[in-house]
This record gives C-alpha cells, sequence and structure tokens, in this order.
C-alpha cells in the first residue's frame, strides 16, 4: 500500500471520527455507531484484505497494517481490524455479510452448551461475531446473544452468551487461523495507533499548560516523562509492524503474540504518563484523553492478554530446545510460528 492511500485513510477518518462522534458511540446514542459505520465502510477499505476475486483489494496484512495503526489513532470506536479480518475469512468460505461492523472472538461451551466469549471489544455495536470454537468458525448474530457490558466501554464492548451454538447463520471449517493470534496482531496494531494519539494529546497540553509562568514541557521533569512516553508509543508500533509482518491476509501466531505483548506492557506506561501529564483534567468527562486510554486498558485485557502471550512465546522457546536465544530470534519467532515438538 503506497503512502498516498494510507494517507488518504488517514484524512477520511480525521472528518468521520470527531470528537462528539465518539461520546456519542461509546454514550449508547441511538444511531450513531451506525451511521457512522456506514460512512466508514463506504470508504471501501473494510474490504482491503479480501481476495480480488471476491471483490476486495487483495492487500497482505504487512500491506493492511498501516490502516489498522490509523484507525486506532483516528479513535474509531468500531472493530475496523476484526471486519477487515472476518470479511477475508468470510470470502474464502464463500459467505458474506451485507452490512455492519464484524467482531471477532474465541468461544468456549460451558456446562450448559452454551457458547461464551468474554470481553469482545466493539461486541455492542457489531452485527455479527465470528467465533473460533473448536475447529469450526461460527458467524453468530449479535443481537441473539446475551450480553454482559464491558468495564471500560460499557456501550460498545461486553462479554456474550448464547444458549447454543446451533443460533450460528454461518459456519465452516477453520484453517490453521485462530482467533486469538488474530486478535492479537489487531489489537496490537490498532493500540499502537492510540498510543500515538495519546503521545500527540500529552505534549499538546504540555506546550498550552503554564506554570510558574512557562508552559510545564519545558520542565526536565515533564520533558522527561515525554520521552519515556515516546518511546514506548515508538516501540509498540515496531512490534505492530513485526505482528503484521507476512505476505498472507492472516498473521503468524508468534509475531502476533509478540506485538500484541510490547503493546500492552507499552500501554500501561503510555496510560500512566499520559494522565500524569495531563493530571486531574485527563480523567474529566470533558476531556478526550480517557477515549483513548480506556481503550487500550480494554484491549490489554481481551483475550491474548500480556500473561498468554508469553507464555505462548516461552513454549515455544522452550520447545525449540536445540536453539540459543539468538538462534530463536532468526528462526522460530522470524518465521512466525513455533518448532513441532
Amino acid at each position: 500500500m503506497t503512502n498516498a492511500i494510507a494517507d488518504e485513510f488517514e484524512r477520511a477518518l480525521a472528518a468521520l471520527c470527531t470528537e462528539e462522534r465518539q461520546r456519542a458511540i461509546e454514550g449508547g446514542a441511538s444511531g450513531a455507531a451506525d451511521e457512522l459505520w456506514a460512512q466508514i465502510d463506504a470508504l471501501g477499505f473494510s474490504d482491503a484484505l479480501v481476495d480480488e476475486a471476491h471483490g476486495g483489494a487483495g492487500l497482505s496484512l504487512d500491506e493492511a497494517a498501516p490502516l489498522l495503526i490509523a484507525a486506532g489513532e483516528a479513535g474509531m470506536c468500531h472493530p475496523f481490524g476484526e471486519t477487515m479480518m472476518v470479511r477475508a475469512l468470510l470470502a474464502r468460505a464463500g459467505c458474506r455479510v451485507e452490512s455492519g461492523a464484524l467482531a471477532l472472538a474465541q468461544g468456549v461451551l460451558d456446562k450448559d452448551g452454551a457458547l461464551v466469549c468474554a470481553n469482545v471489544p466493539g461486541a455492542q455495536i457489531a452485527s455479527h461475531v465470528l467465533v473460533g470454537a473448536g475447529d469450526s468458525w461460527l458467524l453468530m448474530p449479535r443481537e441473539s446473544a446475551e450480553a454482559t457490558p464491558g468495564a471500560y466501554r460499557p456501550q460498545v464492548s461486553a462479554s456474550l452468551r448464547w444458549r447454543s451454538a446451533q443460533a450460528a447463520v454461518a459456519r465452516f471449517a477453520r484453517g490453521a487461523e485462530r482467533a486469538e493470534t488474530i486478535a492479537n496482531a489487531v489489537h496490537a496494531a490498532q493500540m499502537a495507533g492510540t498510543m500515538r494519539r495519546v503521545m500527540a494529546l500529552s505534549v499538546g497540553y504540555a506546550n498550552d499548560r503554564t506554570q510558574f509562568g512557562r508552559p510545564i514541557g519545558r520542565f526536565q521533569a515533564v520533558q522527561q516523562e515525554l520521552a519515556v512516553l515516546a518511546a514506548q508509543a515508538a516501540s509498540a508500533t515496531t512490534a505492530a509492524r513485526i505482528g503484521c509482518a507476512t505476505a498472507e491476509p492472516f498473521p503468524e501466531p508468534l509475531r502476533a503474540a509478540l506485538a500484541k505483548l510490547r503493546a500492552s506492557e507499552a500501554a500501561q506506561k503510555v496510560c500512566t504518563v499520559g494522565h500524569a501529564v495531563h493530571g486531574a483534567i485527563g480523567i474529566t468527562e470533558e476531556h478526550p484523553l480517557r477515549l483513548y486510554t480506556n481503550r487500550l486498558h480494554e484491549w490489554r485485557a481481551a483475550p491474548g492478554t500480556a500473561t498468554r502471550c508469553a507464555v505462548e512465546l516461552g513454549d515455544a522457546l522452550i520447545a525449540a530446545e536445540t536453539c540459543t536465544f539468538a538462534e530463536f530470534l532468526r528462526g522460530p519467532l522470524a518465521l512466525g510460528v513455533a518448532a513441532p515438538i
């Protein structure tokens, strides 16, 4: 993807994803989410990973990574990256959902036979959820699920429960892709973009807020904190690009785990510094900072947590017992898949 196309997407999102619209959606305003999604979808970028034979752009995940980062930086409330991935999976299976954003989740069957998905970002404003369950993908209608509002964005995200997997409107075999692996890469990229926005807000506030007759951004202590924030945001962007570094539409497991782990570690520090620089105003309803830090915390808590990603990477390193750590970096991790045990 050329920089010109990515820049076009960024400009379009800047005009569409205004602070007022974000607040309306996260406040549960009727019709606000559907109206905004229709305008975003009309741009055509949500079919970027769908192959050309099915009417998409046929981009690789590496080529589409700037779109995911841009969506995070713009503050898009919808599960944009998940929609891109789900549409690519559906197209490959010969299915399609005509309208609405699409969420993605890993599901488990409880003792009553109900299908349960925990902490699904964007679930409340999605029309369907593609659930990875066993060896199958299940396309579940969102409206038929029991929803428990999410902790960070209760009007946008939720944990979902369907009484039975039989509620699926489509079912097809799952290949090598895992819902958690896909979510790791998508969330890492969108987190990287969101951290860029937190950095911009923090630098802007530090330059505008005056104390003792000069902007607080001129004080060395604040400059040091902003430098830490910038370093963390930059490392998250680098990790996100590694997580998306594949010529295929879907990520490699170890690279995706690496990206989500680094993004989760960076997000915690970015949120801490961002709120420290802003002070009390950063947690108020009127200030936009919380819109972005809440999303970072939500993505950190979504399945594919830092702990799970660290375990996945550690298990792969142990399994490659004949490798030194440097060889592991150049071998299994560079390839993105664990060596066979």
